[in-house]
């Protein structure tokens, strides 16, 4: 298993699921809990090139957010879903247990200078790593063309996350969708239709190979649930894998990227297509590739291939 990511369900080889297949038990009890500020005391981390303390007046994910702002004026809030867990129950449906946050809870946990330290106070005192940090859920594609190529953007410099590298189309369900622009302080859990967020999580992928890569909707099939991954270099974030079908050739496909009439343009540089035959081996056979490839690829490519029971890991 590659060191970036974690594996955290896969379903049964052969049996991807569609929306119709996946549920959600929505829960306070699920969303990040807050450390105790006596966490925190006299801890000092190193964030931005100088370091900051930590006290009872001070809250660190204000203070990361602060100054990732500052770097990308670029960044904005707004909320997200968080992963608890995902598990497989009876005939083969998926249930995810789902809490809320927002990217600034991300952005101040997860990708924060003191993010091992949150993991090894949750582990001490509740058993559970990731219980002081975000977990925002992401989603990815592997999305398959016609003639049995995968599709593979190159992040652009500006990205908050995994600048230069390649990585599957993707980004993040969004609770807007459902019940509007609502802080996250305002949230209630109780609001939420949980078929509404079930159709969110496979819609909000669809909407971003669309905003991404430029390819109609009508040429994408429903997308088919894979698996969630964990990514290790942002403290676990966890991201739903999908596979997508696109009636599209290689070709057709790329003429559509370079009209450049995608909404996010601006978040790639370059589209890379890699036969499908050669996904289950690129580890080893194209490592210098594999090494240019996001975590987030990386885990949906995974996660892919054990769907498919064509490597075990």
């Amino acid at each position: 298993m590659d060191p970036d990511i974690k594996i955290m369900h896969v379903v049964q080889p052969l049996k991807l699921q569609p929306q119709s297949c996946v549920k959600v038990c929505l829960s306070s009890d699920y969303n990040r809990k807050h450390p105790l500020a006596d966490t925190y005391m006299h801890s000092e981390f190193q964030a931005f090139g100088k370091k900051f303390s930590v006290n009872r007046e001070a809250d660190p994910v204000d203070i990361v957010w602060e100054d990732r702002v500052k770097e990308n004026p670029r960044l904005f809030n707004a909320t997200k879903f968080r992963i608890h867990s995902v598990e497989t129950v009876d005939d083969n449906e998926v249930l995810m247990s789902l809490g809320v946050t927002d990217y600034k809870e991300f952005l101040g946990t997860n990708w924060a200078p003191h993010a091992q330290f949150l993991q090894s106070q949750g582990e001490e005192l509740h058993g559970n790593s990731q219980i002081f940090l975000s977990d925002a859920l992401g989603v990815g594609a592997s999305v398959i063309t016609s003639d049995d190529f995968l599709i593979f953007l190159c992040r652009s410099e500006h990205c908050a996350e995994a600048p230069g590298t390649y990585d599957v189309p993707g980004g993040h369900a969004e609770p807007k969708e459902i019940i509007g622009d609502v802080p996250l302080k305002d949230i209630s859990l109780s609001s939420f239709d949980c078929g509404k967020v079930v159709h969110e999580i496979f819609d909000s992928i669809l909407r971003e190979v669309t905003d991404e890569v430029n390819i109609p909707r009508q040429s994408l099939s429903a997308p088919l649930y894979t698996g969630t991954h964990r990514n290790l270099t942002s403290a676990g974030r966890p991201s739903v894998a999908f596979e997508i079908k696109c009636a599209l050739s290689r070709e057709e496909v790329l003429n559509l990227y370079r009209k450049g009439n995608q909404s996010e343009a601006d978040e790639s540089t370059n589209i890379l297509f890699v036969p499908w035959k050669e996904i289950p081996n690129l580890d080893s056979s194209s490592p210098e590739l594999w090494n240019k490839m996001a975590p987030s690829a990386k885990g949906n490519l995974t996660v892919l291939c054990m769907a498919y029971g064509v490597k075990s890991f």
